[in-house]
């Protein structure tokens, strides 16, 4: 291999061939560094096709062995993937393994089955030499990430028998360019000239943690705003300090050591300052941490602080004491991280509705602060994603919107909306597929995903939508429980420290994930309908502590419709009547108008529903002695759509202690122009290929109605939080297919290294389990012109591999995966006739004779 060659500019000293002097080093420290080549293999699922348990559920798992110059040793094994029966998953990253051009190295990958009592049952293997596995490397630093291949699972049944073929194995690999540059070595303090800053410096608080927070002004002449920076007390953030200091040295180095598109994530760091604080008793020295200010030009800040992973705790961790550990834990099992991978644990810059749902309404201990916010952040890390994203988006009160005389000049609240979630779903999908290339595991522990925008103020429209992306955040911090894990740091960690290591980044990889999926169902179930044809009102008492309480609901089709006042339904289809019928029926006015958006607008206008007011509601409130209600509303757009059903949800604010509530609220029904395809250009500026996973995003919530009238039986289930509606029909089945489908997506989209660069032939020996294949052995593995997408390729399709069984002895046991070797999502919902619904109507097309009676 040859050797890359580096020039240090503007590096610390103490990262570089200098010495905090300035005097050379001798040469063999200060000369270019030699690189190191690395392989690294990923094990991301099987697929077997028939059990091979004697009863119940298989616990697979799979193990890696590396042939090379006559000797074979197992480099690695996989968690039991419990119960998973024939569709293990396991992405477990495999120990880097040295690698060298010459030699005939082969990996065997094996899938066993474990037994409790007994020893494992052998499924299967497939073969595969290294020169076919991995990409080839370069000159330079850095990491390659080739396709995901399907290779065969063969068990041999006998000498002279065809082995049989008892399934697939997935499978992916990394070609790590390192160096053995500052290997070992801790990187000093990077310090920042007080110079820079104006003093003395201004103490803002604790947001959180126990970090003080302090202000920072750059003097004139630097050439960024005055606020760019934020200080943050070193004293109390010595956790962190290591973690921004070895990540601003791999940044100063060629390559990033294979980190760059992950590192890039994280928030910009300066280093250390020195600077007075004023204080009652005199001015002191304080050492600060300097970093990005996320606040910056912002007139009103939204940001959403998200705690990734299941577990975000482990004892005798970075000093982490076993009692911590267990409260922790505690947390973790009845928050949100237990259910989707993260939790919501703080909320700047709240929408009014949001503000209005007291956590401690119910037991009526409004005036105690320091329990309210403890209360809320319970409330908060108890919030579904689905949840989270709605009030992150939600601009119907603040800020005021656009006239309509002024929308050719200005962005309305909608616009901005869209342009905010377009961008937070290319960023989270990018940092998905960038955790994919990372070299080797990271036990980040703790960290945290922020997502923030500007929500004071809406831009002109010309070089708005810059301003908009410009002012949208997606990053990654709080590192105090954090390692930052390097090729040379993991490959001089145990077998146990390595497996502990990939578990917790499984953990992480499964909170970004989910979190990047249900932002793009944010967006496509928001943004991405060009006709709305039903809007169901759904009056509630909202309660802090149990399920909000139903008092009526309205179904209307989506038209022009001036103001009206209409009845409100129960569930069983009667009237709603408030005080038992001695005040009358309950009502609800609204009105329903049609704002088109001028051109070039990204969409191309949107209703406008106008919530006014509701009257002669029942009392809910009974149980906490009170003859009131505290109403809210929920507005539910539905509409059909060729992938399935979209539906937009949105809550009004809480009207606290009335039966006849005015509301005046305003909320926007977007619609999107027909030939855009905003959503497919977001997920292909993440990575290439990934604008084809449309139809995995399923609908959060549809009305009761439309569930029992248009969609077929057992499709509906039951919510696992007190934040969705108890009347979801979407059944955890069909959610955890729709993202084992997305994350089987985001592992094909994070090949760097594309599988059919060009038509091109190779050539690999095919060995069954047991058995090298001789020299004369070979089959061709022939890869095809991509036809339908960056990720569609494939080197052989099933169809192909078939055709090619029946014309020759020996079925070709590789293939580079594509879109249709992800796992199948579930069909979306099929359209059947009911009585009362007319033939063309059947797609939700808004007719005023489908609206039930009640």
């Amino acid at each position: 291999m040859g050797c890359g060659h580096s020039h240090h500019v503007g590096y610390h000293p103490k990262l570089l061939g200098r010495s905090e002097s300035g005097k050379a080093r001798p040469a063999s420290e200060s000369e270019g560094p030699k690189l190191e080549s690395f392989v690294v293999i990923r094990v991301l699922r099987a697929d077997l096709l028939r059990s091979f348990d004697a009863y119940g559920k298989m616990d697979p798992f799979a193990v890696v062995e590396w042939h090379q110059e006559g000797t074979r040793k197992e480099i690695a094994r996989t968690r039991i993937d419990w119960n998973a029966d024939m569709h293990p998953h396991w992405d477990h990253t495999c120990r880097g393994q040295p690698f060298k051009m010459a030699g005939n190295t082969m990996v065997e990958f094996q899938v066993m089955e474990g037994n409790v009592i007994g020893r494992p049952s052998f499924c299967g293997a497939a073969k595969i030499s290294i020169g076919d596995l991995a990409p080839e490397p370069t000159s330079e630093v850095g990491t390659a990430t080739g396709p995901v291949l399907k290779l065969e699972l063969k068990l041999a049944s006998g000498p002279t028998c065809e082995p049989e073929v008892t399934g697939h194995v997935f499978v992916q690999a990394l070609m790590v360019q390192t160096t053995v540059l500052g290997r070992g070595k801790t990187p000093g303090l990077s310090r920042v000239d007080e110079g820079l800053f104006e003093g003395p410096i201004e103490r803002l608080g604790v947001s959180g943690g126990s970090a003080a927070f302090f202000k920072l002004h750059l003097k004139p002449g630097s050439g960024r705003a005055r606020d760019y920076f934020i200080g943050k007390d070193l004293s109390h953030a010595e956790d962190e300090v290591t973690f921004y200091e070895e990540a601003l040295a791999l940044k100063r180095q060629p390559g990033v050591a294979g980190l760059g598109p992950l590192l890039s994530y994280t928030l910009e760091y300066a280093g250390v300052l020195t600077n007075t604080e004023e204080t009652s008793a005199g001015e002191k020295k304080t050492e600060l941490l300097v970093m990005r200010n996320l606040r910056c030009g912002s007139s009103k800040h939204r940001f959403l602080d998200i705690k990734i992973g299941q577990k975000t705790a482990q004892a005798g961790w970075q000093g982490k004491s076993r009692v911590a550990a267990l409260r922790q834990s505690m947390v973790d099992g009845i928050t949100n991280s237990s259910c989707e991978g993260f939790r919501l644990e703080g909320f700047d810059g709240r929408p009014p509705a949001l503000e209005s749902m007291d956590p401690l309404l119910d037991l009526g201990m409004t005036g105690n602060a320091k329990m309210a916010k403890k209360a809320l952040r319970v409330m908060l890390q108890r919030m579904p994603a689905a949840e989270m994203l709605l009030h992150w988006l939600d601009l119907h009160q603040e800020p005021s919107d656009v006239p309509n005389e002024k929308l050719k000049l200005q962005l309305c609240t909608t616009e901005v909306a869209e342009i905010v979630c377009h961008e937070a779903v290319r960023s989270l999908c990018g940092l998905a597929v960038a955790c994919r290339r990372s070299p080797v595991p990271q036990k980040w522990i703790g960290s945290s995903v922020g997502l923030g925008f500007d929500s004071g103020s809406l831009p002109q429209r010309k070089g708005g939508e810059e301003e908009v992306r410009k002012s949208t955040l997606v990053c990654i911090f709080d590192w105090g429980r954090s390692e930052l894990n390097t090729m040379n740091k993991h490959m001089q960690l145990s077998e146990k420290d390595q497996l502990d290591r990939g578990e917790f980044w499984r953990y992480y990889m499964g909170g970004i994930d989910r979190l990047a999926w249900e932002a793009a169902r944010a967006y496509q179930h928001r943004f991405s309908c060009s006709k709305w044809s039903l809007l169901t009102f759904k009056v509630c008492d909202f309660d802090s502590m149990s399920e909000n309480d139903f008092i009526g609901r309205l179904c209307v089709p989506v038209e022009e419709t001036p103001e009206t006042c209409a009845d409100l339904n129960s569930k069983d289809g009667n009237h709603v009547v408030g005080d038992y019928g001695w005040r009358g029926s309950a009502t609800l006015t609204y009105s329903i108008t049609w704002r088109p958006f001028p051109q070039p607008s990204r969409m191309k206008g949107a209703w406008r529903v106008h919530l006014i007011r509701a009257q002669h509601l029942p009392r809910q409130d009974k149980m906490q002695l009170r003859t009131t209600s505290d109403p809210m509303c929920e507005i539910t757009a539905c509409a059909a759509d060729p992938k399935g059903l979209l539906c937009l949800r949105q809550v009004s604010s809480v009207k606290v202690r009335h039966l006849d509530p005015e509301w005046g609220e305003t909320f926007d029904l977007p619609v999107a122009n027909v030939e855009d395809s905003h959503l497919q250009e977001a997920l292909e500026g993440a990575a290439s290929g990934l604008g084809s996973c449309g139809d995995v995003f399923l609908a959060e919530k549809i009305p009761t109605w439309i569930r029992e009238q248009i969609l077929p039986q057992g499709m509906h289930g039951r919510s696992s939080s007190r934040w969705s509606w108890s009347e979801n029909n979407l059944d955890n089945e069909a959610l955890d297919r729709a993202l084992d489908t997305w994350k089987a997506r985001l592992d094909l989209a994070s090949a760097t290294v594309s599988p059919s660069s060009g038509a091109r032939c190779r050539e690999a020996p095919v060995a069954e389990h047991g058995q090298m294949a001789a020299p004369g052995e070979k089959h061709k593995i022939m890869t095809e012109e991509r036809r339908t997408g960056a990720i569609e390729a494939a080197v052989l399709s099933e169809l192909d591999a078939r055709s090619h069984k029946a014309g020759s002895a020996e079925e070709p046991n590789l293939v580079a995966v594509g879109a249709e070797d992800a796992i199948p999502v579930l069909s979306p919902p099929v359209m059947i006739e009911r009585k009362g619904i007319h033939q063309s109507c059947w797609e939700l097309s808004g007719c005023a004779a489908c609206i039930p009676s009640t």
